[in-house]
């Protein structure tokens, strides 16, 4: 009950509090104000000196970025991809040469295809893709752009895929700082592959044209796609589709989920508060409409306003100059 009192003091106008829920008092507005730009200045902070600069980035955020793959897949009834360690090891070396090199390409200077980083790993694939992404401040944030790009979203929701690694770097693009994220799925050699083959007799391959290494492609500017020898293949089928070859499948935990999604934390945040703080005010003009109380109106006004506009700030700082590719 005494729990209930409080809420009913803080929100809900009644003859107790005179009509005037405290919430937009002076004293709790100050505070309430005090704590948004804390937590605006906890997400800054976070986005671009912590979340750049950290020794964890390599290691949290691919599992972050995985784990918001598999729940897209998951919301489309798809089985979720394994996380292969060979897979991560190539994501990581082309990160890591985009970074030093200073490009951002599906096709390396010198002409050097997406498939050489597999190779350099040890990945023999049957099917294989990539998704690329530059200056992204939010793993969320990541995922969704590849999600609503409609080639990108193919790769990420691509049946014939069962395996992914990601791989991250810090380095410089065009003359500033970036951290550039590599996505890159797989099917072994080992896996069942009837399916596969099935499919793409079905498909379309206008575009596919076979490359010096022998390995077929389908590409366009945005994404890459590729199928190698996926005839002479069919000695090697058998394994368990979804099954991970050589890597751990442990989720991130809510901490990491946290730390890598600062723009998502923040958000989920203000719009919890702007949802409470809306009705709320509502109550306060329409509960005892006779009754007004213009400064507790302005109040509320005042910090709605601060939420939405550190909403459309945060959107706009965390996007800035991102880009997939």
């Amino acid at each position: 009950m005494r729990g209930t009192h409080w809420i009913k003091e803080l929100l809900i106008p009644n003859e107790e509090n005179g009509y005037k829920p405290r919430i937009f008092g002076l004293e709790s507005t100050v505070l309430i104000l005090s704590g948004i730009l804390f937590l605006e200045l906890i997400f800054f902070v976070q986005a671009f000196f912590v979340f750049p600069n950290s020794k964890f980035l390599s290691t949290i955020l691919p599992t972050v970025v995985a784990d918001i793959t598999n729940q897209y897949r998951t919301e489309n009834n798809l089985r979720p991809l394994s996380t292969s360690g060979i897979l991560t090891q190539a994501a990581r070396l082309k990160a890591v040469d985009m970074a030093s090199r200073g490009y951002f390409s599906h096709v390396s200077p010198g002409d050097i295809q997406p498939w050489y980083w597999f190779d350099q790993a040890g990945y023999d694939f049957v099917y294989a893709g990539e998704n690329l992404a530059i200056n992204f401040a939010d793993s969320e944030d990541v995922v969704a752009a590849w999600m609503n790009s409609e080639k990108h979203k193919e790769n990420i929701l691509s049946g014939d895929f069962s395996e992914v690694g990601i791989g991250v770097a810090k380095g410089t693009y065009q003359g500033k700082d970036a951290v550039f994220v590599v996505q890159f799925f797989g099917a072994p050699s080992g896996r069942d592959i009837d399916t596969l083959i099935e499919r793409r007799a079905n498909r379309v391959l206008a575009d596919i044209t076979p490359d010096v290494s022998g390995i077929q492609q389908n590409s366009n500017t945005e994404t890459f796609v590729a199928v190698k020898d996926v005839e002479n293949e069919k000695e090697f089928s058998g394994s368990v589709r979804g099954e991970s070859t050589d890597a751990s499948s442990r989720g991130p935990s809510l901490w990491e989920r946290m730390l890598f999604t600062p723009r998502g934390t923040a958000t989920y945040v203000f719009v919890v508060l702007i949802t409470l703080i809306s009705l709320a005010l509502a109550l306060t003009v329409f509960i005892k409409i006779r009754i007004q109380h213009p400064r507790l109106i302005v109040h509320g006004a005042l910090l709605l306003l601060v939420l939405g506009s550190f909403l459309v700030l945060n959107q706009y700082l965390a996007l800035s100059g991102t880009k997939v590719f």
